[in-house]
C-alpha cells in the first residue's frame, strides 16, 4: 500500500508543476493587441491594378492567403486578415480586409430598333449591352438627359450618346444616334440663278431650299430627270422645270415651274487653212456671216476675241511656225461653235536620199518598197519613173514596174531632187494556166488538166501557198492518187524563172447514187397497167421506152403488151450512174376454140387453148348435152383428144366450163367433128 500511496502523490505533485507556467501564460496575452491592416490607396483597384496590405509591427505574421511577410501586394479581389506575434508571443488576429477589383469598362455600341426618323412625333428607344459596375449617362446633343440605365427611350430630336463609367475611369459609345423628327414641309418655289434665256450651250442653276434626311427630284416638263437628288440642278435644255421633296412626311412639289427657253445658234463659219514659208504674215478668210459678225480668236475654248477682229477675213502677224486660229459668227446674242483655221508655216524641202528594201530585179506581180529615208513634213510626196510623176502622197512607194526610180519633195515654198535614184527591172511573168477540174465517182483517181503553157512548164502543187510543187508533176495532165473525198489541188506555169499565181483546180470525188425500182404488181393481163418506182437519184431513165408513159420519171406507168424486163438507171446530182432492172409479167387472154377433129391427121388433133399455160391453177371440164362430165383436168396442158376413159367420144356438141381462179368462170359449147 505505501508504494501505491507514493505514486499518487507524486503524480499529483507533479501535475501541479507543469501547470503553473501555462496559467501565467494565459494571464498574460489576455492584454494582446488586435493588430491592423493599413492599405496604400483605395480597396478597390482596377483590373492590371495591385494595393499594398501592411500589418502591425510584431515578431512574425501569417496573412490568411499564406504569405509571412509584414506587407503584401493584392492583385485579385478577396477578403484578407493577418495573425500578428507579438514581443510577449501573443497572437492577435486583424479583421478582415475586402479588397475588390473592378474591370475596364469596354467602348459599347448603341443598338435601336425603332426608325431613326419619325414625322411630327415619335420616340426610339436605345440601349447598350450592359457591364458590371458601371453607370450610364446618356447625353443628347451633349447634354446629360439620363443616368438611370443601360437603356433609354428619346422622344426629342438629337444625337444621342451614352458614357459609362467606374473606378476605372469612363468610356463613350463607338457610335451615335441621331434621332431626326421631321414636320411637313412649307410651301417652296423654283428659284433660278441667272437668266432663263440663254444659248445653247449654256445654262441656268435652279435650286429649292435644303433640307437634312429628303431626297430631291427634278422634272422637265413633267419628266423626271434622272441624277437630280439635289435641291440645285443646272438647266440646260429648254422647257418648264418644277422639283419635288421626298421626306418621311410625304412628298411635296413645288408651287411653281421655271421656264428655261434656248436661243439658237448661228451655223458656225466655214474656212480653210492657209500655208506660208517661214516669216510670213498670212491672211485668213471665212465664210457664212456678214462683216462685222465675225470673231476670231487664239484658243479653241474660253478667253476673249482678237480686238476689231470681226470681218470675214483675219491678217496674221508675222509666223515662224505653223499656228492655229479660231472663228466664230455671232447674232448678237448667241456665238456659233469655233471653227479651227490653220496657217501652216512651211520651208523648201532638204534634199532626201531613196532606199529600196528587196531585189531590184523580180517577176511581173512582184513589188520592192522604195522610201525615203528624210521626213518631210507639211509637204508632198512626188515619185517619179524614168523622169516622169509616177506617184505621190507617201513617202513609201511600192514599186512594180521597170524604170528608174526617184522623188521629188515638194511644197508651196519650193521642191527638191532626191540625190541618188534606183533602177528597177522587172521580168514579164507567163499567163496563168486556165484549169479543168475532174471528177471520179466514188472513191479513185482523179485526172486533172490545165492548159497555157507547155509540157515541162507546169507545176502541180497540193497546197495553195506553202508547199512545194509536186516532184514530177510537170505536165499539163495530172493524175491524183486514189481519193476517198473531195480536195483541191493548184496549178501554176513556170517560165523564165517566174511563176504565175497558183490556180485551183478541183478533184471531185462524187458518191455513187444506189438505184432502187420495184413493181406494183409483177403480174398483170394483157392490155392492163401496172406502176413502176423508182428511187435513189436526181434523175431517172427506164427502158426500153415502149409500153411506158413517161421514161423519166420515177414512178411512170407500164401498160406492156408482152413480158418485159425494165432497166432504170438514176443519176445523181454531180452525174454519177446506176442501174437496176425489174420485170413485169403479162398474162395473155385465153383464146378458147369452139371445135377441134381429133380423127388423127396431125392437124387440129387435141384441144389447143391458147394461153392457158399462164393459169397452172386452171381447171378445165367438159360435159356432154345430158351434162354428164367426160373430161376435167388442173394445170392442163393442150393435150385431150376428145376421149372418155380411153375411147372416143362421138361426134356432137359439148358444154365447157373453165374456173381461172381470181378471174372467174368461162363457158362455151364446144363441137367435136371429124
Amino acid at each position: 500500500m505505501l508504494l501505491i500511496l507514493c505514486f499518487c502523490t507524486f503524480s499529483a505533485h507533479a501535475r501541479v508543476v507543469n501547470e503553473a507556467p501555462r496559467a501565467l501564460e494565459v494571464a498574460s496575452c489576455s492584454t494582446a493587441v488586435k493588430p491592423k491592416i493599413t492599405l496604400n490607396g483605395p480597396p478597390t483597384i482596377c483590373a492590371g491594378g495591385s494595393v499594398l496590405l501592411t500589418a502591425s509591427p510584431g515578431k512574425s505574421y501569417k496573412w490568411s492567403n499564406g504569405a509571412t511577410s509584414q506587407s503584401i501586394t493584392i492583385t485579385h479581389s478577396g477578403e484578407y486578415t493577418v495573425e500578428v506575434v507579438d514581443e510577449n508571443g501573443c497572437v492577435g488576429k486583424s479583421d478582415v480586409v475586402k479588397v475588390e477589383v473592378s474591370a475596364k469598362l469596354k467602348a459599347p455600341k448603341i443598338e435601336y430598333t425603332d426608325p431613326l426618323i419619325v414625322c411630327g412625333k415619335g420616340s426610339i428607344t436605345m440601349r447598350v449591352e450592359e457591364q458590371e459596375g458601371a453607370s450610364y449617362v446618356w447625353k443628347k446633343d451633349g447634354v446629360p438627359v439620363s443616368d438611370k440605365s443601360n437603356e433609354f427611350t428619346a422622344t426629342e430630336a438629337g444625337v444621342y450618346t451614352v458614357e459609362l463609367s467606374n473606378f476605372c475611369g469612363y468610356v463613350r459609345s463607338a457610335n451615335k444616334v441621331e434621332f431626326v423628327i421631321q414636320q411637313p414641309l412649307p410651301p417652296f418655289e423654283v428659284v433660278a440663278t441667272g437668266k432663263l434665256m440663254f444659248c445653247r450651250g449654256g445654262n441656268v442653276k435652279l435650286s429649292v431650299p435644303e433640307h437634312k434626311n429628303v431626297t430631291y427630284a427634278w422634272y422637265l416638263d413633267g419628266k423626271a430627270l434622272p441624277g437630280s437628288n439635289s435641291h440645285t440642278w443646272q438647266a440646260t435644255e429648254a422647257g418648264a422645270y418644277t422639283a419635288a421633296i421626298t421626306g418621311e412626311c410625304g412628298t411635296f412639289k413645288s408651287s411653281n415651274s421655271m421656264q428655261v427657253e434656248l436661243l439658237g445658234l448661228p451655223e458656225p463659219p466655214a474656212a480653210e487653212r492657209v500655208v506660208g514659208c517661214t516669216k510670213s504674215s498670212l491672211t485668213l478668210t471665212a465664210s457664212g456671216g456678214k462683216n462685222g459678225m465675225y470673231r476670231w480668236y487664239t484658243a479653241a475654248k474660253g478667253g476673249t476675241a482678237i480686238p476689231g477682229a470681226n470681218g470675214p477675213s483675219f491678217t496674221t502677224p508675222v509666223l515662224a511656225s505653223s499656228t492655229t486660229y479660231y472663228v466664230a459668227i455671232t447674232n448678237g446674242e448667241c456665238e456659233s461653235e469655233r471653227v479651227p483655221v490653220e496657217a501652216v508655216i512651211e520651208t523648201k524641202p532638204e534634199v532626201s536620199t531613196i532606199e529600196a528594201k528587196g531585189d531590184l530585179e523580180f517577176c511581173e506581180g512582184g513589188a520592192v518598197e522604195i522610201s525615203s529615208k528624210t521626213v518631210h513634213k507639211g509637204g508632198e510626196y512626188v515619185w517619179l519613173r524614168d523622169g516622169k510623176e509616177y506617184a505621190r502622197g507617201t513617202s513609201t512607194l511600192q514599186a512594180t514596174e521597170s524604170g528608174v526610180y526617184t522623188l521629188k519633195l515638194q511644197n508651196d515654198c519650193g521642191a527638191t531632187l532626191s540625190s541618188n535614184s534606183i533602177k528597177i527591172n522587172v521580168w514579164p511573168a507567163p499567163q496563168a494556166p486556165v484549169a479543168h477540174d475532174g471528177i471520179s465517182c466514188g472513191p479513185g483517181k482523179v485526172l486533172l488538166s490545165a492548159i497555157g503553157g507547155a509540157d515541162g512548164e507546169f507545176r502541180w502543187y497540193e497546197d495553195a501557198a506553202t508547199a512545194k510543187p509536186i516532184a514530177g508533176a510537170v505536165n499539163a495532165d495530172f493524175e491524183t492518187p486514189a481519193l476517198q473525198s473531195t480536195r483541191t489541188y493548184y496549178v501554176s506555169i513556170v517560165r523564165n524563172g517566174c511563176e504565175t499565181e497558183r490556180v485551183p483546180v478541183k478533184a471531185f470525188v462524187y458518191p455513187v447514187p444506189v438505184a432502187s425500182a420495184s413493181v406494183q404488181e409483177a403480174e398483170i393481163d394483157a392490155g392492163a397497167s401496172t406502176r413502176l418506182s423508182g428511187s435513189g437519184g436526181a434523175s431517172y431513165s427506164w427502158s426500153p421506152a415502149a409500153g411506158l408513159d413517161d421514161p423519166t420519171s420515177a414512178t411512170p406507168v407500164a401498160t406492156p403488151d408482152k413480158t418485159t424486163r425494165y432497166t432504170l438507171t438514176v443519176r445523181n446530182e454531180e452525174g454519177c450512174e446506176d442501174s437496176v432492172s425489174v420485170e413485169v409479167q403479162v398474162r395473155q387472154l385465153l383464146e378458147i376454140p369452139n371445135a377441134f377433129s381429133p380423127n388423127g391427121d396431125g392437124v387440129n388433133d387435141t384441144w389447143e387453148i391458147k394461153n392457158i399455160t399462164y393459169y397452172p391453177q386452171a381447171k378445165v371440164e367438159v360435159y356432154n348435152r345430158w351434162g354428164s362430165m367426160v373430161f376435167e383436168q388442173t394445170n392442163y396442158r393442150n393435150e385431150w383428144h376428145g376421149t372418155y376413159r380411153g375411147n372416143a367420144l362421138p361426134v356432137g356438141t359439148y358444154f365447157y366450163v373453165i374456173t381461172v381462179p381470181g378471174k372467174g368462170k368461162f363457158t362455151g359449147y364446144l363441137n367435136l367433128v371429124n
